[in-house]
């Protein structure tokens, strides 16, 4: 699978990431899907309910109504994403033990690296996906 981000919602996210420091930033993503392309429509960005700087949690209320908004709009959640403060884009110990669904990606922002990289969650484990930014 390949997620593709159009530049405004890649900066979208990003600002929001930044913005949030050092407290990690959350969000989700909604689109459409075509064959093995996740095509990001709209970024959703969330309260992080915790306010911690190593874990995140989505607002359920939140999260419910972005829920509801995607079906309205005929899109589907695609996704979630999130920002390490202070560590690489890589699925921490905590990001493992808190994903809930599978076949889901997972955006990960690096602050201090600049750098953003996905994930789909198989249940178990994460597996690395390509992202395009177009």
């Amino acid at each position: 699978m390949v997620l593709v981000l159009g530049r405004q919602e890649r900066q979208e996210l990003v600002d929001h990431c930044i913005a949030s420091s050092p407290v990690e930033a959350c969000g989700i993503l909604v689109g459409v899907i075509q064959g093995r392309i996740r095509l990001v429509r709209r970024v959703f960005k969330t309260r992080n309910v915790l306010g911690s700087s190593s874990a995140y949690q989505i607002d359920a209320e939140e999260q419910f109504q972005i829920f509801l908004q995607a079906e309205r709009d005929a899109m589907e959640v695609l996704g979630f994403y999130h920002s390490h403060p202070f560590w690489e884009a890589k699925p921490s110990g905590v990001d493992v033990s808190s994903a809930h669904y599978p076949g889901c990606s997972y955006l990960i922002y690096s602050v201090p690296n600049d750098e953003l990289r996905s994930y789909i969650w198989k249940g178990d484990r994460f597996v690395s996906e390509s992202v395009r930014i177009v």
